[in-house]
């Protein structure tokens, strides 16, 4: 059984570079590639625009908030000037129900689909929160709203797993002692791949058989 492929760097800047490497090398422009949120990735899409390398098909996201903080940051890099001067087209994340129908499309057209991800300290991935019900994991959509996120952020937008499996290529960032303990948790030998151990913490989901051979972690903490 193939296991997920990690690659273990002495710090953040140092992971960011990786991933840029492996950005350049796997995408192009018959891919669409989705962006995760949050604070790790927005050196890296900085130094993306800056360089003016990365080519793609479209972009898009993997998850936002209801404030549309997550926007604001790709925004705030200047990765966005950088792909409407090449004509690529971002689709940001407004409404789930608008983003499922785009995703759709551009997953079906797409020959080569690529994800930047995130682990939080609790286990969770994407916008889908540790513990959440597995109503939202059976979703038979590609995108939903979550309504009860832990935290500040409670309401936010994501991609499902069901989305997430169509993906070709998973580039995982975690790094920080904070993401220590979630990534024990996620691999945790005395958890199963069943959908429960899951549940408990999503970022299980890139152990699952289909997932790992596709998945790339990033990570400056030892495993």
């Amino acid at each position: 059984m193939k296991k997920v492929t990690i690659i273990t760097v002495e710090n953040q800047q140092e992971g960011l570079a990786a991933a840029k490497y492996l950005l350049y090398k796997k995408v192009d422009d018959q891919t669409l590639l989705l962006l995760s949120g949050g604070s790790t990735p927005k050196d890296l899409y900085e130094t993306i625009a800056q360089e003016k390398k990365l080519t793609a098909k479209a972009v898009g996201m993997v998850d936002e908030r209801k404030d549309r903080s997550n926007y604001k940051m790709i925004m705030s890099t200047g990765l966005l000037d950088y792909l409407k001067n090449l004509k690529i087209k971002f689709y940001p994340m407004i409404s789930a129900s608008y983003y499922d129908r785009d995703i759709h499309k551009l997953i079906g057209s797409s020959k080569n689909k690529a994800a930047v991800m995130g682990i939080g300290a609790d286990g969770h991935t994407a916008g889908l929160p540790a513990g959440t019900q597995i109503s939202n994991l059976k979703s038979q959509n590609y995108v939903i709203d979550i309504n009860n996120f832990p935290g500040e952020f409670r309401k936010r937008v994501t991609l499902t797993f069901r989305a997430l499996l169509k993906m070709d290529l998973l580039i995982v960032l975690a790094f920080g002692e904070n993401k220590k303990e979630a990534l024990e948790k996620m691999f945790d030998p005395s958890a199963d791949s069943g959908q429960e151990a899951i549940e408990e913490i999503p970022a299980r989901f890139y152990l699952r058989p289909d997932i790992a051979p596709k998945t790339l972690l990033i990570t400056d903490q030892k495993i």
